[in-house]
């Protein structure tokens, strides 16, 4: 049995109209190209990328892709035949729709979406998510991670990760998704309104997906994550799977100045400090 190889999209545009408070905090257009201890987010999350064993070719997200190809990771691997780019659009939602559209439409699936902000994450986060998909033959997978894990870890860091009061545990949302069959290409809805429900703001977006009633029973805490699997599957009409991600970094995006600073914190300790100097 041939082992699944999944396309990564990479969303890296700046959204129109927006400019990125962290990219204005430091003076740079786009946040996917700002450096974290030295080295561009982008260029980390291409670079984790071409590692994991599940992926194949990896795509860009990105308004242009000269802005992509100034960072020298990323470069590298357009040279090398690894990284295409797609045309950003007006939403998340319509990116990941229209980079499919770009790539050859479901024939490209299965599909693992990330973030360029993700750089806290690694080749093993990925791969680890990817197999448990390719395992549990999910049609559709988001990624989660116990609080408990990363109050253990990094205690007192619960204003910087997405977190979910079900009624088994406290799960902080990893923004990373994956569409496996065309059936569930219906899915990719979670990302309108900003696809990371964990956020207060966003979260009725999901009432219109999965209905009043499962909506309450999510946003009041009243489900567990494996009641909330089974009603989004019934929601889509797809085997629906949350991936229960064993990593404390996998919830920490540099979504601001608090959680980038955290992330280049953590970074140097594991690096050596590589940052240049002002």
């Amino acid at each position: 049995m041939t082992t699944p190889r999944f396309t990564a999209l990479v969303l890296a545009a700046q959204r129109p109209g927006i400019v990125n408070a962290l990219a204005a905090h430091f003076g740079v257009s786009h946040k996917c190209t700002l450096p974290v201890n030295g080295t561009a987010m982008l260029d980390r999350v291409v670079g984790y990328l071409a590692d994991v064993p599940q992926v194949d070719r990896i795509a860009v997200s990105i308004e242009d892709p000269a802005i992509a190809l100034a960072l020298p990771g990323v470069k590298k691997l357009h040279d090398a035949g690894r990284i295409v780019f797609t045309k950003s659009r007006q939403t998340l939602s319509q990116s990941v729709v229209g980079a499919i559209d770009e790539l050859g439409g479901p024939a490209i699936l299965p599909l693992f979406v990330t973030t360029a902000d993700n750089c806290l994450h690694s080749a093993e986060i990925v791969s680890y998510f990817l197999q448990d998909i390719i395992d549990t033959g999910a049609e559709a997978a988001w990624g989660m991670t116990d609080d408990a894990l990363i109050q253990k870890t990094y205690p007192g860091t619960g204003k910087i990760t997405g977190r979910h009061e079900l009624r088994d545990a406290i799960w902080s949302n990893c923004n990373i998704y994956a569409v496996v069959t065309e059936k569930a290409l219906g899915a990719i809805e979670l990302f309108r309104a900003g696809g990371q429900f964990g956020n207060k703001k966003k979260r009725r977006a999901l009432l219109p997906m999965v209905g009043l009633w499962s909506f309450l029973l999510y946003r009041y805490g009243l489900t567990t994550l494996a009641g909330l699997e089974k009603r989004a599957g019934k929601a889509f009409g797809i085997k629906a799977h949350c991936v229960r991600l064993p990593f404390a970094d996998a919830p920490i995006d540099a979504d601001d100045l608090v959680s980038y600073e955290f992330i280049e914190e953590r970074l140097k300790e594991r690096e050596g400090d590589r940052s240049v100097a002002a």
